[in-house]
């Protein structure tokens, strides 16, 4: 497929032969597939990809479906389901309700946010997190007007235990 113009140099034809025949070598088509590429090659493609926001703490397979996910992002990036989706691979649950779907209806160009963090406690830094993903998915002219997040942590089956072993130890009678 020749995609120069018909009065291209032949510096310009040359150039574009060589440019063709690099795209085809296994070492650059293997970096197509984001499950198959070495982690050390994640930040490279997540600056390739426009990942919005990289972290070299996140595990692999967080680093690798923001990798995948991020053209579709950049698609609606602006709407609703933009916010839904930027807090989806972190394991939150969203409820967004904007203005005109409240009741009573809201301020125009606001909408309300229900997150519940399913297990994870909150801290300042995933306050932090949750606040930077809304603001950079939400479109410019759209406002949060309220934020509830609700985080029921897991207590580890260690304290369960711990604490029924105590209740029922202390029920008994000492003779």
């Amino acid at each position: 497929m020749k995609i120069l113009p018909p009065h291209a140099t032949k510096l310009e034809i040359a150039l574009a032969a060589t440019g063709a025949y690099a795209f085809q070598q296994p070492s650059l088509t293997l970096i197509q597939d984001f499950d198959l590429v070495p982690e050390d090659f994640l930040p490279a493609l997540a600056w390739q990809e426009s990942v919005d926001y990289w972290d070299h703490k996140f595990v692999s397979s967080l680093k690798r479906e923001l990798i995948k996910k991020s053209r579709q992002q950049h698609k609606i990036k602006g709407t609703a389901a933009a916010i839904k989706q930027a807090l989806a691979p972190f394991g939150y649950e969203t409820k967004l309700i904007e203005w005109f779907n409240q009741s009573p209806m809201g301020t125009p160009g606001t909408f309300a946010l229900e997150l519940d963090l399913i297990g994870r406690e909150l801290n300042a830094e995933v306050f932090y997190e949750v606040n930077r993903l809304i603001y950079e998915s939400k479109a410019a002219s759209r406002h949060i007007s309220n934020l509830q997040i609700t985080s029921n942590p897991i207590m580890p089956n260690v304290i369960v235990f711990a604490a029924q072993h105590a209740v029922t130890f202390e029920s008994r009678p000492l003779l």
